[in-house]
């Protein structure tokens, strides 16, 4: 006589566990879909030379025009636009639909780094991509890395305000002290990544003579 097994309850903490890794990744996933989403219009904005693809490529030539500059210079000019953008993401965290907006931010640094590819294999092919892939794609990897993480704390913090005036959900663990150390540690890759970038333009930028 077969013997009927006793089902065991089931876990639910531990589903619920699963389902909050899987948000946590969404957070991520979602801003990474709009990086990847402006790196190719950025790209395809070029074949038809839009005034937003001008204005960058006619930042990008001034780069380029500049020559050789000191380190603190390179420094800080590749530390402007990323520090801008991370404090805007920052900002946009205490509102209540930060969450959404903070993806529009890394679609416009990753819009800029497609037209920049574009701009310098579309004139300069080889020697372009070259310079792309040294000095350009280390350096907006990292800052796109640090705004995707970033925008996750935003997500979240927006979420918790939405919550404590709606009373609705339930609160979390989560604080505006964990909220801005957190883009504190993510920031730091900005500063170290505009280091690494201007101690490469020092190294190669000689090569480049466009």
């Amino acid at each position: 006589m077969a013997v009927i097994g006793i089902k065991k309850p089931l876990n639910f903490h531990r589903y619920k566990l699963k389902l909050d890794n899987i948000l946590l990744n969404w957070k991520i996933a979602i801003p990474t879909m709009f990086s990847l989403t402006g790196l190719i219009l950025g790209c395809a904005a070029g074949k038809g030379e839009g005034g937003l693809y001008l204005r960058i490529t006619e930042y990008i030539r001034l780069f380029l025009d500049s020559g050789v500059s000191s380190f603190t210079v390179v420094f800080f000019r590749y530390l402007l636009i990323p520090t801008t953008l991370e404090v805007i993401l920052f900002f946009l965290g205490l509102s209540l639909f930060g969450g959404a907006a903070s993806n529009a931010v890394t679609f416009m640094f990753s819009y800029m780094i497609g037209s920049i590819s574009y701009y310098m294999y579309n004139e300069y092919t080889l020697k372009g991509l070259a310079f792309c892939v040294i000095l350009i794609y280390p350096y907006a990897v990292a800052v796109l890395l640090s705004m995707v993480l970033s925008c996750r704390e935003t997500i979240n913090m927006s979420e918790l305000i939405l919550k404590n005036i709606s009373k609705s959900g339930r609160l979390t663990d989560y604080s505006f002290t964990d909220y801005y150390k957190a883009f504190l540690k993510n920031y730091l890759i900005i500063p170290v990544s505009a280091a690494l970038s201007a101690l490469l333009e020092g190294l190669f930028g000689g090569i480049f003579v466009f």
